[in-house]
């Protein structure tokens, strides 16, 4: 499932530029191999989380939640402005 999610947020960072996400840049993204990649998207596919096209994959609705909601949240420290963290 891990690498499920992984997949999931190669696809969300690759979207960001707002071209078709091909799965050899996926596969890059998550160090993965092709036929491991076409499982988890098949896998994902059924659960209506990506679109999967010829050698292109999307994110329904639904998995851009699930992508955003998988991200890691930032530290305090991290989430302070710049402004603030010169000061301390």
């Amino acid at each position: 499932m891990q690498y499920d999610i992984s997949v999931l947020r190669a696809i969300l960072r690759l979207s960001r530029h707002r071209r078709q996400v091909d799965l050899a840049a996926v596969a890059l993204r998550v160090a993965g191999e092709l036929p491991e990649l076409r499982d988890a998207l098949r896998r994902l596919e059924q659960q209506g989380l990506v679109i999967r096209e010829p050698d292109v994959a999307r994110l329904t609705l639904q998995g851009l939640a699930v992508a955003v909601a998988s991200i890691p949240a930032r530290s305090k420290a991290a989430r302070a402005p710049r402004r603030l963290q010169r000061a301390a």
